[in-house]
């Protein structure tokens, strides 16, 4: 791990589980490849079928990876995180960007273009198994959002929504986990592929069930263990 004031700018690349193998001198060329990059909450990083001149690292903040219907209708994919790389499908393949990528709150993003970045790959071959090993990840997800949206319920979508957030971003306190994330019921309901109506009565039914709360505009599961448990047996019902 960095030990040293100069070091303490690589942090968020020690943070990245693909980079976490790399010896301290590959992440100081890799990070002299990068180039910093802030953006305003609400503004976007690029958009679905931009050509696909950089890859991101979410250094500070959050990022929402969009998808838009033929009905005009956003559908969040997938949200980046402090330490998530978003992007590289594009980098890697050479195809436009598949997603449309808005900041969800103010955020410092570290660039680095498609050229230098496919360099960096070529000078350290096993970080492409990192990063197969990732698109594996990610492709499973996916099989498994195609599923829920296609033939799960969508209390059950919303009721996945709210564990994976719990997970990822959630934070431990005396009344449950705390989703910490500047997110919209507008949000959750793009991300279950539903209405905020009907994402708005999900959440009010699993807060009379005593799974959730919401404390200061904030959604707290209150009950985490038994919204996990009702998730993986698919019987969320309203």
């Amino acid at each position: 791990m960095p030990d040293s004031k100069d070091d303490l700018k690589l942090n968020i690349l020690w943070k990245v589980p693909m980079f976490s193998f790399l010896e301290k001198e590959a992440l100081d060329r890799l990070y002299s490849l990068t180039e910093p990059r802030s953006f305003d909450k609400g503004e976007y990083v690029f958009m679905e079928c931009d050509p696909p001149r950089e890859l991101f690292i979410v250094n500070s903040g959050e990022v929402k990876l969009l998808k838009q219907t033929e009905g005009g209708q956003e559908m969040i994919v997938e949200l980046a995180y402090p330490g998530d790389i978003f992007g590289e499908e594009a980098v890697f393949d050479g195809k436009p960007y598949p997603l449309t990528a808005q900041c969800l709150e103010d955020c410092e993003l570290l660039a680095i273009s498609r050229s230098k970045f496919l360099e960096f790959l070529r000078e350290n071959p096993d970080l492409s198994l990192e990063f197969i090993t990732e698109f594996a990840r990610r492709l499973r997800i996916a099989q498994d959002t195609i599923r829920a949206l296609a033939a799960e319920r969508v209390e059950w979508r919303v009721g996945r929504v709210l564990n994976m957030l719990a997970s990822r971003v959630g934070e431990k306190g005396p009344d449950g986990i705390s989703i910490k994330l500047p997110i919209t019921r507008q949000d959750i309901a793009d991300m279950a592929g539903t209405t905020v109506e009907t994402a708005i009565r999900v959440i009010s039914h699993l807060k009379k069930m005593g799974i959730c709360d919401t404390v200061k505009g904030k959604i707290v599961i209150t009950d985490p263990e038994q919204l996990g448990n009702m998730v993986r047996e698919g019987c969320i019902q309203t």
